[in-house]
């Protein structure tokens, strides 16, 4: 028995050992990059940290918006155990950071000079304390509409300019047979949904008084009941056809003609390249109607957490490896997406890529660039779960009233809630 017991321990002891120095060369990467046109971008980080001889272990969580994948990360680091790097987004970034989990990358910042070639919205969400604290990645457009032509062609509709002429072109088409909206019934979908119509209806400057800073007089406003009603007439149309697919299978039935419409960001060009091989000429992407023009935006950022294994030395190697332009390139082209950065060719991007940073210049220039309220970029996470939680359940319920849900919007103004 003695002789057993001290195998079995001499074996931990190896197996410890063996895992230890494993994982030294290992790089956990939790996301939630699950999609066809997602696993073709992060086999772009699998690719370049492998050429430096790291080894990503990805740790992939489905769930489009990442909500499964934010509660695994939150789960892990209370018990001590975080990945290595992290997909992160918006407030999210500084609140880790506040709590002291993240590496302090200022030495990859200095070496890419990131302070002159990030975009300027970037800078800020990516410092806590003036330090650099995750690494930019993307920016991803999230008032687009892409459009099936051969339907609208097909039943000679065209193409609709505003909310009004949306919902009518929705109506022919479910006269005729034919589903107009490609969504699936989950709250993060059909929420984009609304901050489309409300930026839409209310431009910039009512969006972010309404839905950032949750004005009471603003969230009462007869635009905010305009856009609830627009949002009700669409979900009379829609509901009964809809299931809880998630949005990659919503774009499959777009680019196969089982739904005229979609309405969300930008991974959609990621999708239908990679399972079309390219941009499909059918498909035209096209700004979400709107009163006066702007941009809602969210951003992919990698962040490297604290741990034994990884150094600050080796984080911030890392962080310097994805912040290169070829590395960027290359993702985001992928990914649909633009960089972060001023300094990366956007030559053979998808056609609506290209649109989409002129447009971002312009709105740039504007003062009309504003972060999506679902998507983790605006608000803290119990506001967005709240307002998230009101809104699909409006959608869901044709007895709730505009009201109920104005009123619960301004109790959170009210409640100061920052966390």
């Amino acid at each position: 028995m003695r002789y057993a017991l001290i195998a079995l321990l001499v074996g931990c002891s190896l197996t410890t050992y063996a895992d230890t120095t494993q994982a030294s060369q290992d790089v956990h990467f939790l996301h939630w990059w699950t999609s066809q046109g997602e696993v073709k971008s992060a086999e772009v980080v699998n690719d370049v940290l492998s050429e430096a001889d790291l080894n990503v272990i990805n740790v992939p969580v489905q769930g489009g918006g990442g909500k499964t994948a934010k509660s695994i990360l939150q789960a892990r680091a209370i018990a001590g155990n975080p990945p290595d790097m992290a997909q992160l987004e918006g407030p999210a970034i500084k609140s880790w950071a506040a709590l002291g989990f993240l590496h302090n990358l200022d030495d990859a910042a200095k070496q890419q000079n990131w302070d002159e070639k990030l975009l300027s919205l970037a800078r800020g969400i990516h410092q806590h304390n003036g330090n650099y604290v995750a690494v930019p990645v993307t920016l991803h457009r999230l008032n687009w509409m892409w459009v099936n032509m051969d339907i609208l062609n097909r039943h000679k509709l065209k193409m609709p300019e505003s909310w009004e002429q949306l919902i009518d072109v929705f109506s022919q088409l479910k006269q005729k047979g034919v589903s107009p909206l490609a969504i699936g019934n989950e709250p993060w979908q059909i929420v984009q949904l609304f901050e489309n119509i409300a930026f839409g209806i209310g431009g910039p400057h009512y969006y972010r008084k309404a839905f950032i800073e949750l004005d009471p007089d603003i969230l009462a406003s007869s635009t905010t009941h305009e856009a609830l009603s627009k949002f009700r007439q669409i979900s009379t149309i829609v509901l009964p056809d809809l299931s809880k697919q998630r949005w990659e299978e919503a774009t499959k039935d777009l680019l196969e003609g089982r739904r005229a419409f979609q309405i969300t960001g930008d991974w959609v060009a990621g999708e239908l390249m990679a399972m079309n091989g390219e941009f499909p000429d059918n498909i035209l992407c096209s700004p979400t109607p709107f009163q006066q023009s702007g941009f809602i935006y969210n951003m992919d950022s990698f962040a490297l957490f604290k741990k034994p294994l990884l150094t600050n030395e080796q984080a911030n190697r890392i962080a310097k490896i994805v912040s290169e332009p070829d590395f960027l390139y290359e993702f985001n082209r992928r990914k649909g997406s633009i960089p972060a950065y001023e300094n990366v060719s956007l030559k053979g991007f998808n056609p609506c890529a290209l649109k989409a940073k002129l447009d971002f210049k312009q709105a740039e220039e504007l003062g009309t660039l504003v972060p999506s309220i679902i998507d983790s970029m605006a608000v803290s996470p119990v506001i967005e779960k709240a307002a998230s939680s009101e809104l699909y359940r409006f959608f869901n319920d044709p007895t709730m009233q505009p009201d109920d849900v104005i009123v619960h919007m301004q109790n959170m103004g009210s409640s100061n809630l920052n966390l």
